[in-house]
Parts: C-alpha cells; sequence; structure tokens
C-alpha cells in the first residue's frame, strides 16, 4: 500500500495491477475559517517582521505596525493554511493563537 497526497492504493510490485482512490483527510475537509495570532512577535526584530510580512501578505512596514498590537491577526483562513502558518511562525520564534480552538495537530493534513 501507497499513499501519496490525497491519492492512496494498492500496487503488485510483481505483476503492476493497482487499485487506486482518493483519501482525503478530515483536516482538509474542515470547513472551519480560523485567525491566527501573533502572540509575541516582535516589531524591532526584522526577522519576525518578514515573517509575519509573508505569512500575511502584507507589506514590511504594515506588518512592523501590526506587530506593535496586542496579539494581532495574522492570518484568516482553512486549517491545512493554518497548520503551515503556526509552524512557520514558530520556526521564526513566534507564538501563535488560533481562535477558534484548532483541534489538528502537525502531521494531520
Amino acid at each position: 500500500m501507497r499513499r501519496e497526497g490525497s491519492t492512496q492504493g494498492l500496487f503488485c510490485t510483481q505483476c503492476n495491477w493497482s487499485v487506486v482512490t482518493t483519501h482525503i483527510t478530515e483536516m482538509r475537509l474542515d470547513t472551519t475559517l480560523y485567525e491566527v495570532s501573533a502572540c509575541d512577535g516582535d516589531f524591532e526584530n526584522t526577522n519576525h517582521v518578514k515573517t509575519v510580512a509573508q505569512v500575511s501578505g502584507v507589506n514590511f512596514l504594515e506588518t512592523r505596525k501590526r506587530l506593535q498590537q496586542e496579539f494581532p491577526v495574522v492570518f484568516k483562513g482553512f486549517a491545512v493554511d493554518v497548520l503551515n502558518v503556526r509552524e512557520t511562525l514558530a520556526e521564526a520564534g513566534i507564538s501563535s493563537k488560533v481562535i477558534p480552538e484548532f483541534p489538528w495537530r502537525p502531521g494531520a493534513s
């Protein structure tokens, strides 16, 4: 058995027989719109500003202004994208909060 992305199937290594189907994870079916807030982004830290600008799609100067707010919303989207945003923020040393409560963990996509 192999699974790649949203495709999974059974494959015979001797005769090339196969059965393939679509596998869509629960997280990809989640239609909840989530908001990600940066909890400790530092507007004076260039790496923090660049990272938040990248995930939010906002320019550097506007991002710096946002990071001066308490818990600024930096992204709105669906579960798969929220998971990626949280990981990107964490890699830059920025903790985040998701509203509503986010039930998914890395590897769930």
